[in-house]
């Protein structure tokens, strides 16, 4: 895996889309870039770009005090940018990020109002995602993959603690730290989770216990609940099937009566028509035929007027009916508990009044006495009335039900005397008219016979719709009473139950049966809802909760196996990696120096007890996901202690030649300066990153050692691709590709490339 290209729009003097093109890599070597150009002109911004696009937070790294410095801030001759963007697209036919694809571009973007967003190959990504990809690919923005400008010594003057992270980075196991370290912080947190829900637990156990004997209590109850629920079946089963019973009957009646009325009103019909054609055919109209028909006129009317009569008579009689079937269906006894407390008001109101009556001394006290027991007489008769089911016959219709009624037949009335006096009319104009229209007034005679035949029919029938919708409206109330007090479902299977049995039993026996079970119920007493569904819920929370710490201390103990194997993995991979970049960190200060010695010394906690701590999760929060600030329970605390790492920090030791000082902070600049390439070159031999960014790592080097620098870098070439800016010559020398950076008037950086392998000894293109 290699880098192949820089993209840089609007990132800090590259308000132009700026494009850095590194040539493939051959058999033998990796190309090397280097990149030059005047101070000021913007070559160290093209490190920052590349740290930026890696997912680099540190402001301060970056050369910045807020986000928004990193885009391009605006001259003379251009105006600001809206954002910055860095693309940084890799060749990827190894595999070595964990994704398939054989090229992968990752962009970084951000906004002026602070909006930013990672992307791989144009499509979003988490910066956490992007960091652990590049980690195990071996590349980050913290580790030795970009040395910025003025770092080049950081590895030196960072504590032990600090300096052990960097170390974790150029041994490889950086990927793994950071699994190790959220691993830990989940172990933590789910240790704190463990410790609060044992304790929610040790709340509840009491009071589940004690609700469950409640609930215990209570269901004794469930005997005579089975009963009761046993007799409502039985009772509206029956109750039901009895009602469907009689409803079919009633129905097949009244279906026989509607027949009977059609095939009248056909005859009736077929009769009135006959009339017409008689008078049609035999008769001339004349003045008599007109008083005819005027009486025909007014019979008809009048036959109208009383079938509408009977028909308000039989809605009046109806509704009168059906109220009579409301009241009965409609009364409930009353609760236990306002029967008792009742019946306890009336017997304190006879004590009180039998006190009186002892006391009495005047005889008009008396009197008033016995109009208060009138009152406590008209409370018990009342109460009496309330617990006593009433029956249709002694229903007592209201006003306007009774009003309607005598209205209705007193209508009927006067219609069916009406109809008689025009019938009479008839008989009399009959008897004076001529003996040619004798057979007419004899055919509507007998018509007037169908038609008092037709209205028995009709009030017949009229009667059978009352039956019917008595028996209806008992049914709407059992239907009603049913779904109160059974539930929908339980109703349904009820009908459907009474519909294929339909046993005949005594109703009023099940009924009273039925009353007499839920009153004792009430006597044992009712079930709290309250209680029933806080028992419920407290014991289902308290199931969760057992569930959820056997849960917890599984994925306790998995984490735990997860960490020890991480240990595993780490400190077998560390241990070889150190041991390796020992020995080429002694070699290459060895050329760089001619000569000195140098090593690497793993730290305990001892060894750093008198130095500046810096804890080891805080150093590795910055690469976690996220951050947990709360304290960690004091076992955990154990736990953790007891996989600490034994080496909690590196010590650099160096001894230049004809020197014996080995303290760091006694070494020169350019001492220091050769210390930290010989130790990045040691790193880079033995774990090469797949590029290396170095920005004017050379600077505090005089001419020789820039020479042996850069015949290193020639040497490095074989195992890593170097992106270098520099203003030494000899590092230019061995450039593959170089770019040179300019900054005009307008204060935007511009890019020049040359490839050197076109160039010939003259120096002219070839």
């Amino acid at each position: 895996m290699f880098l192949t290209r820089l993209e840089v729009q609007g990132f800090k003097t590259f308000a132009q889309k700026t494009v850095l093109e590194f040539p493939p890599e051959t058999s033998a070597k990796h190309h090397l870039t280097v990149v030059v150009g005047p101070n000021g002109s913007g070559k160290s911004n093209l490190a920052d770009a590349i740290r930026w696009c890696l997912g680099e937070q540190s402001l301060k790294l970056l050369r910045g005090k807020k986000a928004e410095d990193v885009i391009f801030s605006g001259s003379e001759g251009k105006s600001r940018s809206g954002f910055a963007e860095v693309s940084l697209t890799f060749n990827n036919a190894d595999h070595a990020m964990a994704v398939d694809f054989s090229e992968v571009m990752i962009t970084r973007r951000l906004y002026r109002d602070g909006e930013t967003s990672y992307m791989v190959n144009g499509k979003e990504a988490r910066l956490t995602d992007i960091q652990l990809m590049l980690a195990e690919a071996g590349i980050g923005q913290r580790s030795y993959s970009v040395i910025g400008q003025g770092m080049v010594d950081h590895v030196l003057t960072a504590t032990p603690e600090e300096r052990k992270v960097f170390f974790d980075d150029a041994m490889g196991v950086r990927g793994f730290q950071m699994k190790r370290h959220q691993s830990m912080l989940k172990l933590q947190k789910s240790a704190e989770n463990l410790s609060e829900v044992e304790m929610l637990l040790g709340e509840l156990e009491p009071r589940v216990n004690s609700l469950k004997r409640q609930v215990d209590r209570l269901n004794k109850r469930a005997e005579v609940a089975a009963q009761l629920h046993v007799a409502q079946e039985e009772y509206y089963g029956m109750a039901w099937g009895g009602l469907s019973s009689e409803k079919s009957t009633i129905e097949k009646r009244h279906n026989e009566a509607r027949e009977k009325i059609i095939k009248k009103q056909e005859e009736l019909k077929a009769g009135d028509a006959k009339v017409a054609e008689i008078e049609n055919i035999e008769y001339r109209v004349t003045s008599n035929d007109s008083v005819l028909q005027s009486l025909q006129v007014a019979y008809k009317l009048a036959q109208q007027e009383l079938n509408d009569a009977r028909k308000a008579h039989f809605a009046a009689e109806r509704e009168l009916e059906m109220a009579k079937v409301r009241a009965q269906s409609t009364w409930a006894p009353l609760p236990l508990h306002d029967i008792i407390t009742e019946v306890a008001g009336i017997a304190d109101a006879h004590q009180t009044l039998a006190a009186r009556l002892r006391a009495v001394k005047e005889l008009h006290e008396i009197s008033v006495i016995a109009d208060e027991v009138d009152g406590v007489f008209g409370r018990s008769k009342k109460l009496k009335d309330r617990l006593t089911k009433p029956n249709p016959e002694d229903f007592t219709p209201s006003q306007e039900h009774t009003v309607a009624f005598a209205a209705a037949t007193t209508r009927v009335k006067a219609a069916e005397s009406a109809v008689g006096e025009a019938e009479v009319a008839m008989d009399v104009f009959a008897k004076e008219a001529t003996v040619q229209k004798t057979e007419v007034f004899a055919f509507q005679r007998q018509l007037r016979v169908l038609q008092q035949e037709l209205f028995a029919l009709e009030q017949a029938a009229n009667s059978v719709q009352i039956e019917l919708t008595r028996v209806e409206t008992r049914m709407e109330a059992v239907e009603r009473e049913m779904q109160d007090d059974i539930g929908v479902e339980r109703m349904k299977k009820t009908m459907e139950a009474s519909n294929v049995r339909r046993e005949i039993s005594d109703v009023a026996t099940l009924h009273d049966k039925m009353l007499r079970l839920k009153h004792q119920l009430e006597l044992i007493g009712g079930i709290d809802e309250e209680v029933m569904r806080e028992y419920e819920t407290t014991s289902e929370r308290f199931v969760f909760l057992t569930t959820q710490v056997k849960d917890l201390r599984s994925a306790i103990a998995s984490t735990e196996k997860i960490i020890d194997e991480l240990d595993g993995e780490i400190r077998s991979q560390s241990a070889a990696a150190f041991t390796a970049i020992n020995k080429e960190f002694q070699r290459y200060f060895a050329v760089l120096f001619g000569g000195g010695s140098c090593s690497l010394v793993k730290m305990s906690q001892d060894d750093v007890a008198e130095e500046t701590k810096v804890n080891m999760d805080r150093a590795m929060e910055e690469m976690a996901e996220e951050k947990i600030e709360n304290d960690s329970i004091a076992s955990i605390t154990e736990r953790v202690k007891e996989r600490a790492d034994a080496v909690i920090g590196i010590d650099i030791q160096a001894t230049p030649p004809g020197k014996k000082l080995k303290a760091l902070n006694l070494l020169s600049g350019g001492e220091r300066a050769l210390t930290s390439i010989a130790l990045i070159s040691a790193i880079m031999a033995t774990n090469p990153s797949p590029f290396v960014v170095l920005d004017e790592v050379d600077a505090a080097l005089d001419e020789a050692n820039t020479v042996r620098f850069s015949n290193i870098l020639q040497e490095l070439q074989k195992l890593t691709q170097f992106i270098v800016i520099t203003h030494n010559r000899a590092t230019m020398e061995k450039a593959d590709m170089l770019y040179g950076v300019t900054m005009s008037g307008d204060g935007m950086s511009k890019l020049l490339s040359v490839k050197l392998d076109e160039i010939g000894d003259s120096g002219a293109r070839r």
